[in-house]
């Protein structure tokens, strides 16, 4: 497993996630037999799903890989594959298994990961790098200290002009953007071998209850059930 900023990338046993979509941009990389049921049909092997494509995978063994769109590695996809249809990768990203670093799978895709968020507006791309640094060692994300009217007054900004660029710079509002930092957060906890109820009242969600339905509406799949299938 890797968290990074910017990006989540997970290696898996087999997974078949119940039909869901969200908005980072997904990469199947399987090592095994995979088929990917999207807009585009029905689909085997190696593929880039869009931003908030509609998707359910089956996969007996492979990487799924996370990425924010608005990063710099989003828009890099998005220009080098997304917005070419060239959905299809090459056939050497099969050659990946769970002890491939990080660096390799981006070299693989031809992605920088050395830069984040270069072209966001300097007062969101300082918001999003707080709330990185937040989950990065898988700390409490607090619920209070993210009300949007207390992060609009640190970028010197009225609330509704706040969320309104915050939507229109990342492509995602406020609050779901929220929502995805605190399930990266509960799982970082969950990696530390911390039980779901601890993990999900660390990252602010009010029980355990509410963070499976969230991780559930975002993946496809429960909390418990990602566990027993991610290689260690």
């Amino acid at each position: 497993m890797h968290i990074q900023p910017g990006i989540f990338a997970v290696y898996t046993r087999v997974i078949d996630t119940a039909p869901h979509r969200h908005h980072q941009i997904q990469l199947t990389l399987p090592n095994e037999s995979c088929t990917l049921y999207c807009e585009q049909g029905i689909l085997n092997g190696a593929h880039i799903i869009p931003s908030n494509c509609p998707h359910q995978l089956k996969m007996d063994k492979g990487w799924v890989i996370l990425i924010e769109p608005h990063s710099d590695m989003g828009q890099q996809l998005n220009q080098n594959y997304c917005s070419n249809q060239a959905n299809l990768l090459h056939d050497e990203i099969l050659q990946v298994d769970h002890n491939t670093p990080l660096s390799t799978l981006m070299d693989v895709l031809r992605l920088d990961y050395s830069k984040q968020y270069t072209a966001l507006d300097p007062r969101i791309a300082l918001i999003v790098a707080q709330l990185d640094n937040s989950f990065k060692h898988a700390t409490l994300l607090e619920p209070k200290h993210w009300r949007a009217c207390k992060i609009a007054a640190q970028t010197h900004l009225s609330e509704s002009r706040f969320l309104h660029l915050f939507r229109e710079e990342m492509g995602i509002a406020w609050r779901p953007y929220l929502l995805w930092k605190r399930l990266i957060c509960a799982i970082g906890y969950l990696r530390q071998q911390q039980n779901i109820t601890v993990a999900a009242t660390h990252a602010g969600f009010s029980d355990s209850a509410h963070f499976s339905r969230s991780f559930k509406k975002q993946f496809g799949i429960s909390p418990k059930e990602a566990l027993r299938r991610v290689e260690r």
